[in-house]
């Protein structure tokens, strides 16, 4: 398991944002961070972010995005969807490495 950390891009100076290639269901981001996901293969993938996030003792579903072959997609981690540490779960379906996405963060 991975547990990436989203890189700071609130900087006028611009900041590498490393590649992170999935895995089937073993990494984690941050509740909060900014995620551009990019499907780099030849079919559609689902990618789902684990939601720990309850209402009135109720589980709230999970998030599930689908790329089409080619698709990049963007989009928030909510803050509520964090487990105790401030985590939420990645998983990747298919063959997940066909898939990159960058983890920002301090925006």
């Amino acid at each position: 398991m991975t547990a990436y950390t989203g890189t700071n891009v609130a900087t006028s100076s611009f900041a590498l944002v490393p590649p992170r290639t999935g895995t089937t269901n073993s990494d984690t981001v941050p509740a909060g961070a900014l995620v551009f996901i990019r499907n780099s293969g030849a079919g559609s993938h689902t990618v789902t972010f684990t939601n720990n996030f309850t209402v009135e003792g109720l589980a709230v579903g999970n998030r599930v995005v689908t790329l089409a072959a080619g698709e990049t997609w963007a989009g928030r981690v909510s803050n509520n969807w964090g487990d105790a540490n401030g985590l939420v779960g990645v998983a990747i379906n298919g063959t997940a490495s066909e898939v990159v996405y960058y983890v920002l963060g301090g925006i």
